[in-house]
């Protein structure tokens, strides 16, 4: 199934057969039900405190037994996932480098508990920065505790900075970029096809003109909350015949005058959200609380036709080199060995700054 609840103080949906059926119904669970394999996503914003703690979500029930949920950021940068159910406790932590700036940080807690096995991440997307810790014997997470705080009950806090909380019945994977939402057309030598539609093998042509065979398709369902919102490319900007609805973090390739004077270079790779103007990029809020991205792995990073613009290839990266870390990505299926070792850039990439200055001179 995947996501079952999800919140982000706006919007609140919670199914146990799944949201994607398009049910956002709140029916109470048995009672008795837990969820005994699962993941939980918040996404918050990091505030440039260091000397105080952020609470993120909490959750304390003393009706028929006691349970509590925590999860909290300290001012060393320790992330912690505590639980207690009864007389059982678990307790995950890492430590990260807390960034100097403010930005936002993805905390995604999975847990297998007749494996007894768990694992904490921390992804800080705007810096390609992700932690992992493993962790034993998590506790399984009563459905009813979870439909509680999908809907902000009396006994749950959460915190002022914590953007979204979503609860999924599966593994979720983390890390790696997520692309475009599926019914997105990509160029082939035979014509336009939808991506979620390739398969390894197919080709399809590059920037450069070139033909490659598709290595991978990655696929990821995520809720339609926080910076898992897409940004709608709009026709005719960018070359576009129609428009092109992408995630925030993938980048565009833009070209023209604009580019070449300010960068020297004909062309560069922009992260969408960077161009967003209101006009030719607009941030979008779906209607489905699921939303399906993919992205074509390629054996090099290149450059993809979509309705006439150019979007990049998925770009493994450093994480390329971290084996344990590609494990829980959305390229698991693959054998280490058949993951290409990305290191270098199609094109140049231009950081939020100088992106949100060309699209400034873009749209003046």
């Amino acid at each position: 199934m995947g996501w079952i609840g999800q919140t982000d103080l706006d919007y609140a949906g919670f199914d146990p057969a799944g949201l994607a059926r398009g049910s956002a119904g709140f029916g109470l669970p048995d009672p008795n039900a837990i969820l005994p394999v699962g993941s939980l996503v918040v996404e918050a914003h990091l505030a440039a405190r260091p000397g105080a703690s952020q609470p993120v979500l909490r959750y304390q029930r003393h009706d028929a037994w006691a349970r509590k949920l925590r999860v909290a950021l300290q001012p060393d940068g320790t992330v912690s996932v505590f639980q207690r159910q009864g007389l059982a406790r678990f307790e995950a932590s890492l430590t990260m480098v807390r960034p100097p700036i403010e930005t936002f940080l993805r905390i995604t807690f999975s847990w297998d508990a007749p494996k007894r096995a768990a694992l904490l991440t921390v992804e800080i997307p705007g810096q390609d920065l992700i932690y992992q810790a493993e962790a034993a014997a998590p506790l399984p997470m009563p459905l009813a505790d979870i439909r509680e705080i999908v809907l902000n009950g009396p006994a749950v806090r959460i915190g002022p900075d914590t953007r979204f909380v979503a609860f999924s019945d599966k593994i979720e994977p983390v890390g790696l970029p997520l692309g475009v939402l599926g019914g997105t057309p990509v160029e082939t030598p035979t014509g336009p096809r939808p991506i979620e539609h390739l398969q390894p093998g197919d080709l399809v042509v590059t920037l450069a003109g070139r033909a490659r065979p598709v290595r991978w398709l990655a696929r990821r369902d995520v809720p339609a909350l926080g910076r898992f919102r897409p940004v709608r490319l709009r026709a005719p900007y960018f070359g576009l015949t129609r428009d092109v609805l992408c995630a925030p973090d993938h980048r565009v390739v833009v070209t023209g005058a604009e580019a070449e004077y300010q960068l020297g270079e004909p062309a560069v790779l922009v992260e969408a959200a960077h161009l967003a103007d209101g006009r030719s990029v607009c941030r979008e809020r779906p209607d489905s609380p699921v939303l399906s991205y993919f992205h074509v792995l390629l054996e090099r990073h290149e450059c993809l036709g979509h309705c006439g613009a150019w979007t990049e290839s998925l770009f493994v990266g450093a994480i390329g080199q971290a084996r344990d870390v590609l494990k829980t990505t959305a390229l698991a299926p693959l054998p280490y060995a058949a993951i290409p070792r990305h290191r270098q850039l199609a094109l140049p990439a231009l950081g939020e700054i100088q992106a949100r200055a060309l699209a400034h001179s873009m749209s003046a």
